[in-house]
């Protein structure tokens, strides 16, 4: 999902420059960065013990104190899959954004969100639920095709914009800039995280994906690390390319898609713009896509794992999909499209941008929670991926980091709050948590064993052989 991190600091442009101006979308962007890196390397440490679907949740079982192991991994699995399906929420609910506000950029008289972005975003999964599910054995070539096109289209897109607009001065770098309403700089600064927090988040994504994957021990905590540092560097030159080419800073929070308007600006060209954003969504779409997948594998696996109805673990025999676990993931995202609906896209996108954020972190700071307890007692079994001597620090500086970021997660983009600039992270995510847990009081403490061991051993002893 992360090779599209470049394009994706044009994507949130908006949120990242209300809350810090052009330094703040900088400087952010450098911080989270480091951050997800280290993040990185402590997951790939882990996929090289047990690359498979429902990681956090298996992880945290096999490492967690025994006296709370079973409840750690309940919450673990709910806040995981909670994290997965807003993920995909937001990324479908962007691509409907910008398919409106394309056209409204060619007519302006075209009202863009409320019932329009509903059918785009219902146009969008019903075409991710039929690759996903009679054609799933071309999903990894179109993976590929379209990750070639994402390489071709950040060179031809940076060149273009680098050599047909106007140039802001350097100083853009250290301008500061809050259009919020938050008076301290400090709680501005942190706030204007959480657009930079959203284009990493799912960081694990490839490791869902394990079980269908050839030599997973190796291949995936390389693939995932590494498309981390890449596509960070590429995002670090694209923004910066933003800041220097971009319009006034009071223009750009003004206009409905702020990128949009930037390489409407920037470009000159009617036609040269259409053929970008084309571009643009097509890589979007990519990302969905890969998203859709790794989501449905999660929800497969919790099924598998009894958190949720066993009917949804079905493999069918044919295709080799889990198709009722397909199923079940586009209608819980089609029923959170339905929040488009009676606003415009631009608030219901940032009204759910952080719940993905703050489900997986708070997911992440369980596993790196449990692996620093398994360190500093048993220590981590034997690993192809080793962080060596270093690995106890990076646990501890990527737990830091991660509860850090959630402090933040929950507030929201505009001060004073109304019902239009609410986030609603902090409150669905409470919802469902509270749900979780009524869940495991009523029914799982006594019922509910922990995730298939059986079935987990039988996998790793798969990858040893392998």
């Amino acid at each position: 999902m992360h090779f599209y991190t470049w394009a994706s600091t044009g994507g949130n442009i908006y949120y990242a420059i209300l809350n810090g101006g052009p330094a703040g979308y900088l400087f952010n962007y450098i911080v989270v960065l480091l951050g997800v890196i280290v993040q990185s390397a402590c997951f790939a440490e882990l996929a090289s013990i047990m690359p498979i679907a429902g990681a956090q949740y298996y992880w945290t079982y096999h490492w967690a104190p025994p006296s709370c192991r079973e409840f750690l991994t309940w919450i673990q699995g709910w806040t995981t899959w909670l994290g997965y399906l807003s993920i995909l929420a937001t990324i479908v609910n962007s691509i409907g954004f910008s398919i409106g506000a394309l056209i409204n950029m060619f007519n302006p008289d075209y009202e863009v969100g409320g019932w329009r972005s509903v059918l785009y975003v219902m146009a969008v999964m019903l075409i991710y639920t039929v690759l996903n599910t009679w054609t799933f054995k071309l999903v990894p070539a179109m993976e590929l095709i379209l990750g070639i096109v994402n390489i071709a289209t950040f060179f031809f897109v940076i060149v273009a914009v680098w050599v047909l607009s106007p140039r802001n001065s350097p100083d853009v770098f250290v301008t500061f800039a809050k259009f919020s309403g938050y008076e301290n700089d400090f709680v501005s600064w942190s706030v204007g995280m959480l657009p930079q927090i959203y284009m990493f988040v799912g960081i694990e994504g490839v490791i869902h994906m394990g079980e269908e994957t050839k030599d997973p021990k190796r291949t995936v905590p390389f693939a995932m690390f590494w498309s981390i540092v890449v596509n960070g560097v590429m995002g670090l030159f694209s923004l910066m390319t933003w800041l220097i080419c971009m319009p006034p800073t009071e223009d750009m929070v003004n206009a409905i898609h702020p990128f949009y308007y930037l390489l409407w600006t920037s470009l000159g060209s009617p036609a040269l713009f259409l053929a970008i954003t084309i571009l643009f969504l097509a890589g979007s779409f990519a990302c969905g896509l890969s998203a859709y997948a790794s989501c449905s594998r999660l929800t497969w696996a919790w099924a598998r794992d009894g958190g949720i109805p066993a009917y949804f673990a079905y493999v069918d025999s044919k295709s080799r999909v889990p198709v009722r676990a397909v199923v079940l993931t586009c209608t819980v995202i089609l029923l959170l499209n339905l929040f488009n609906l009676g606003t415009d896209s631009l608030t219901a996108l940032g009204a759910i941008t952080s719940l993905p954020s703050l489900a997986l972190y708070n997911s992440y700071a369980i596993v790196f929670s449990v692996t620093l307890y398994t360190r500093l007692t048993t220590g981590l079994p034997h690993r192809e991926w080793s962080l060596g001597r270093a690995g106890l620090a990076m646990n501890i500086a990527a737990l830091v980091f991660t509860v850090y970021c959630m402090i933040w997660l929950p507030f929201p983009t505009k001060v004073p709050v109304t019902a239009y600039s609410m986030n609603y992270s902090g409150p669905v995510f409470l919802v469902v948590m509270l749900g979780a847990m009524g869940a495991w009081f009523v029914w799982a403490k006594r019922n509910w064993g922990g995730p298939n061991k059986a079935l987990a051993e039988h996998v790793v002893r798969e990858f040893e052989s392998s």
